[in-house]
């Protein structure tokens, strides 16, 4: 009897022991870190320059001059991590990666055209 009942003290501790805040995965959603002003340059199927104004909430807009002086708007997101998705005006996207300590942004864009398929890569830095 005393051994079910040490037994039954024990899996009570062990439930009790356990808080919710213990058994839910934190998720870090802070982007204060990347808020400001990036600005950089791509190339590829086509070169050009671009900034990014970043807020604290992680949302992002910005543009992309072409070399030819087309401009493109860009509208996006960035996570907690740093992943950037982007949406250009002309249908076409770009991803990438900012680094906080660094201040370098890193990514690859495409356009939307099947008949004319472009892509490439950008960089740039934090102002």
């Amino acid at each position: 009897m005393k051994n079910l009942l040490l037994a039954a003290i024990l899996i009570m501790l062990t439930f009790l022991s356990c808080s919710k805040e213990d058994d839910e995965i934190s998720t870090t959603t802070d982007t204060t870190i990347y808020e400001g002003t990036w600005r950089g340059t791509f190339s590829g199927g086509s070169s050009g320059t671009w900034i990014y104004n970043v807020t604290g909430v992680g949302t992002l807009t910005g543009s992309a001059t072409v070399a030819d002086g087309t401009m493109h708007t860009k509208t996006g997101t960035v996570s907690a991590s740093g992943l950037v998705n982007v949406t250009i005006s002309n249908g076409g996207s770009n991803t990438g990666q900012f680094n906080a300590e660094t201040g370098i942004y890193a990514g690859t864009w495409k356009n939307n055209d099947p008949n004319n398929p472009l892509s490439g890569s950008l960089s740039g830095t934090k102002d």
